[in-house]
């Protein structure tokens, strides 16, 4: 690393466009800062953008080492970017825009940022979950329609609860056994039509039964939503590599899919079968969060944590990104819902954090987006959720951000209780598309394309 920091600047360059690894990449614009070599830091930090071109991290760090260097035009036109994105970075105290400040510009980018960490949205609690319970560390819902209860699932104990306003919190599914499984509940789904539960559990070390014999294991677990009775456990078998199951998602005609987050390992259960069926190698996708597909079943959205959104057609199982854009912020996305044509997405990796709308033509161009939901007071590190009807219901403040790797609390915080909101996914939706048919007019009217 030190003799890349006395390189010339040509060799630099050269050097920089054939590295992939974005951890090294990331540690060299690091030692270029402490360095105050801000020029290959804005080399390494273009290279980075091109292969995260969804981070405004990444962007907003572009900005400040082109004010290091009295680049305001270009610092400006990034700020603007994520500012007009609703995005919102803290501007006046930072000493690494100094060149730029003091301008009308600036004032301007300052106010906006102001602007967009201000709430947004009608979202309320729905309920709440007592700290008592809070290190049991739930991290998804799903929602039995007939019972109307929702379903939460611990990846500590490996127990499933149930909620409702009837009934309160209570115990549902007793954890099964750690020498056999199923074990600590990553992900659950229900498949209301057909009365089934569906489980994906493992023995990460946050599951209190982890032993050195079951560690790394993981399967699939089939229920009868109802009653909460066993029906069958599916274990992949025959590998000795780790496995790590979730992004449960059932399909309009109940097809269950779900991938293997160590290998990026795409299967499928079909309704009415008892075979798991490996379908796809997700080649490329670093951190895959969630799937949801549209009405038919003929495409399967994913959202990747780090490179965005990406969509399989589940004839020809050929993978394409989902946006062929590289303006706009679609890192971050930790749960996604296909809802009446359109993708919801809870997009917590971005600040702040925000519900939002991409509206779709055709299940496949994105047209618009807006947020629904933002920056709210309970919003302290979004978890996953589901859709009921119009609204998404979700954590507002998951609990898996204070533990480290070992599922430990982390020093000097406490366990709080885990609050579940609720918020409409079509808030504002006519203004907004209003306003874009407006844009459009004006556009056609100046000829702009």
């Amino acid at each position: 690393m030190h003799a890349q920091l006395l390189q010339p600047l040509e060799g630099f360059t050269d050097e920089i466009k054939g590295i992939n690894d974005v951890s090294k990449l990331w540690e060299m614009a690091a030692e270029n800062k402490k360095a105050q070599d801000h020029k290959k830091r804005e080399l390494v930090l273009k290279r980075l953008i091109e292969l995260r071109p969804f981070n405004p991290d990444l962007k907003f760090e572009l900005v400040e080492a082109y004010a290091e260097q009295d680049k305001k035009t270009e610092a400006y036109n990034q700020l603007v970017e994520i500012q007009k994105a609703g995005l919102s970075y803290p501007l006046k105290n930072n000493q690494a825009l100094e060149n730029i400040k003091n301008t009308k510009v600036f004032d301007y980018l300052e106010d906006g940022m102001t602007a967009n960490a201000n709430p947004f949205g009608i979202g309320e609690k729905a309920f709440e979950v007592s700290q008592n319970y809070s290190g049991m560390l739930f991290e998804n819902l799903a929602y039995d329609e007939k019972a109307e209860r929702f379903l939460l699932g611990s990846v500590r104990s490996g127990d499933i609860y149930q909620y409702s306003e009837k009934t309160g919190f209570k115990s549902f599914i007793a954890p099964g056994d750690p020498a056999t499984g199923p074990w600590g509940v990553i992900d659950l789904v229900a498949d209301n039509q057909g009365d089934l539960l569906w489980v994906a559990t493992a023995t990460l070390p946050h599951y209190t039964g982890t032993t050195q014999a079951n560690f790394g294991k993981a399967m699939i677990s089939k229920y009868m939503l109802s009653t909460g009775q066993l029906l069958k456990n599916y274990e992949m078998t025959g590998s000795n590599q780790p496995m790590l199951f979730n992004n449960l998602h059932l399909t309009a005609g109940r097809d269950l899919y779900f991938t293997n987050a160590f290998t990026n390992d795409l299967f499928r259960i079909k309704n009415g079968t008892e075979n798991v069926e490996p379908l796809l190698i997700l080649k490329g996708l670093p951190s895959i969060k969630a799937l949801t597909s549209n009405s038919q079943g003929t495409l399967l959205y994913l959202s990747d944590f780090e490179l965005g959104m990406f969509v399989i057609n589940l004839e020809t199982m050929q993978l394409a990104p989902l946006v062929r854009t590289d303006k706009g912020f679609f890192a971050g996305i930790n749960d996604l819902f296909y809802d009446n044509g359109d993708l919801v997405a809870i997009q917590s990796g971005v600040n702040p954090a925000r519900l939002m709308r991409y509206v779709l033509k055709d299940d496949l161009l994105l047209v618009n987006m807006f947020p629904i939901e933002a920056s709210q007071p309970e919003f302290k590190s979004l978890g996953n959720g589901v859709l009921v009807g119009d609204h998404l219901y979700y954590a507002a403040n998951s609990q898996w951000a204070q533990v480290d790797a070992l599922g430990r609390l982390l020093p000097e915080t406490t366990w709080e209780p885990l609050v579940v909101m609720k918020s409409p996914t079509k808030y504002m939706m006519e203004e907004h598309m209003e306003r874009m048919q407006r844009m459009e007019e004006i556009k056609k009217k100046r000829g702009i394309k």
